[in-house]
């Protein structure tokens, strides 16, 4: 059994893995979505003697991210076949997908969990996300005026979108991948930082003590061996920076002299206000 992405002639043999098991999606819808999001999207999957076992999909979106254009997979269609289910196919296939992820410096990952506990232990959580669908009728200009964090309505957007009348959103759910490329749109009220200690246990290069470094309009974090003054996980800190958790939350790990300061520290960062994403794949 092989971990590894389909080639485009391999693309349409993951179909029966998708029909058998999203079996509330329409006949046209998936033509729609192996003739549109097939064609540039890649699928990772566990394949034995010519047999796709598990996959996921990994469906790209432009976003804007606090004004800067950066790219991130939206992880969809997430299928084991019944009688491979607990066996380690799904950790396997997210594990390799998230650290390829992280190779392309893509800041975060996103997805629409079928059920948030499945996901929980890879460190996805939920991400605040508005999905009114009477937003979707907005111009990019009143976007960016209200949200932080929106899906680029662009040309390669359009030629990717799937026109579908009866579309259901659900919470969406995110995990922080590349720290450097999300941090360098993390601002703060105020000049500071932060001693830092991080604990990742799929990416491990985001895992450690940082000093992190504030500017009004971005962050950075540089390895540190100073004590850290706060200890969190990477679910955690994604539900910080999501606006999910306070700084009362975060503080709880540190020592009581250190509370009042760190949590000052936190009320300054510029944690994102406003998420807006409408899709369904």
């Amino acid at each position: 059994m092989e971990i590894r992405y389909l080639s485009h002639e391999e693309k349409e043999d993951s179909r029966a893995l998708y029909e058998e098991i999203f079996v509330e999606d329409e006949e046209a819808f998936v033509d729609a979505y192996y003739q549109i999001k097939a064609a540039d999207n890649q699928i990772l999957a566990a394949v034995e003697e010519g047999n796709i076992l598990a996959m996921l999909h990994r469906n790209p979106y432009t976003f804007r991210f606090c004004g800067a254009c950066v790219q991130a997979d939206y992880l969809v269609a997430v299928a084991t076949k019944v009688q491979y289910r607990h066996q380690g196919l799904m950790r396997q296939l997210l594990t390799k997908a998230l650290g390829d992820m992280k190779r392309e410096q893509q800041p975060f990952a996103f997805l629409m969990p079928a059920d948030e506990a499945i996901y929980l232990p890879f460190d996805f959580r939920l991400m605040g996300n508005e999905d009114e669908e009477g937003l979707a009728s907005l111009e990019e200009n009143q976007l960016a005026e209200e949200y932080d964090l929106y899906i680029e309505k662009d040309a390669s957007y359009q030629r990717r979108h799937i026109h579908w009348p009866e579309w259901e959103t659900t919470p969406m759910m995110m995990r922080l991948v590349h720290l450097p490329a999300f941090m360098a749109q993390i601002g703060a009220k105020e000049e500071q930082s932060l001693v830092l200690a991080i604990t990742d246990p799929i990416l491990e290069e985001n895992q450690g003590t940082f000093q992190w470094e504030f500017t009004a309009e971005s962050s950075r974090l540089l390895p540190s061996k100073k004590e850290p003054e706060l200890s969190v996980s990477i679910a955690d800190l994604g539900s910080f920076l999501c606006g999910m958790l306070g700084p009362k939350e975060l503080i709880k790990t540190c020592t009581e002299e250190k509370r009042a300061e760190v949590h000052e520290k936190l009320s300054l960062i510029r944690v994102l206000e406003g998420i807006y994403i409408n899709e369904t794949v």
